[in-house]
Formats: structure tokens, sequence, C-alpha cells
């Protein structure tokens, strides 16, 4: 199945309406990702989220409608987001699951800005990149004061010769740029339990 080129605009210049040829996205009803974080139950909907400026997934009957960062552009985006969608629809894979959040990068009542901000980070960005490796970086912290957030190295991750780069390459370097709270980032290997 191919999704190419099946994209309608909409009225709204930031949303773009991906329609997978003969295939129902929903069978009755809609659903609306407005953040990633609420992406948890939907594999397809996570994926979209991985890339960089998708800010909204909404699913209607035979439709996908994303929205863009205003800065973003289409012409960016839609091959990314037709990869997405077509190696989902053509594997047959399930829009939902029962997957529950992640309880580490859950947002509690108590949580400050910062906090959820990294937490969200995590969960869309980082997470779903470090588990295709066969890993899993799980939130363990934050020093408001010195601004040093603390994760911890699971599965392939732990012990790994590379997990360093990923740590300060990619992690830090992400969490710095979006959270300026945000100094540095601290990894131990997870031991269980």
């Amino acid at each position: 199945m191919c999704i190419r080129d099946r994209t309608k605009t909409t009225p709204n210049p930031n949303f773009l309406k991906f329609i997978p040829n003969g295939k129902v996205v929903m069978e009755e009803g809609t659903m609306d990702f407005v953040a990633a974080r609420y992406a948890h139950v939907s594999p397809l909907a996570k994926k979209l989220f991985t890339i960089d400026g998708v800010t909204r997934v909404f699913f209607g009957r035979d439709f996908v409608s994303i929205s863009k960062k205003e800065d973003a552009d289409w012409n960016t985006l839609k091959p990314e987001i037709y990869s997405v969608m077509t190696d989902h629809f053509t594997n047959n894979l399930p829009l939902f699951t029962d997957q529950p959040e992640s309880e580490d990068t859950k947002v509690k009542e108590d949580d400050s800005e910062v906090v959820a901000l990294i937490k969200e980070i995590i969960d869309t960005r980082v997470r779903p990149v470090v588990q295709e490796d066969g890993g899993d970086i799980t939130y363990e912290g934050f020093n408001e004061e010195t601004g040093i957030v603390m994760l911890s190295m699971r599965g392939s991750c732990a012990g790994c010769p590379s997990s360093g780069i990923t740590l300060k390459n990619g992690i830090e370097r992400m969490l710095t740029h979006y959270i300026p709270e945000v100094t540095g980032v601290e990894a131990k290997d997870y031991e269980g339990g």
C-alpha cells in the first residue's frame, strides 16, 4: 500500500490530512493525540511523534491528520510521515495496544514544568530510538540546584561501550537544547530490583 500523494490540505496550514488507500483507520469514533505523552497506547501515533516537527496526531475513519510546528516544512516532513504510515499499514500493525504509560515518565501532579518537559522528551524522543537498539532508558530524577538529569541504562544499553556517546552527544544535547535549566545528564547501569 502506498500513501504517497494521498494527502489533502485543510483550512489550517499547519495540518495535513493523510489518507491510507483503502484502509479504515478507526472503525468508529476518532482519537486525538494532542501531545506525544498521550501516544503510549498507539504504536502509529508514538512513531509519528518521533518525527521532529510533528505536534499533533488525529485518527479519523479513513485518514490521519497531522499537525506540524509552524516553522516546519511539509516538504521535509511528508516523506518521513509517508514512510512511517506505509510501514505501519503494510505490516498490518495494530493501531492501539494495551501498553500502559511508562511509570518513570508519567507526569505527576507535583512535577515542576521542567520535570514534566524532561519526562516528555525522554518518553517521546529518546526512548523510542533507544528501544530500537534493544535497550531502554529510565528517568531517575532531576536535581534542580545542579541542573543534572539522572537516568538508568537498561537492556542492551547497560554496559554498552557506545552508551556514553548516546548519553552525551544525543540525550544531553537534546535536553540542554530544549530545556535551559538542564546542564547535564548522568546515567548508571540498571541493576534491577
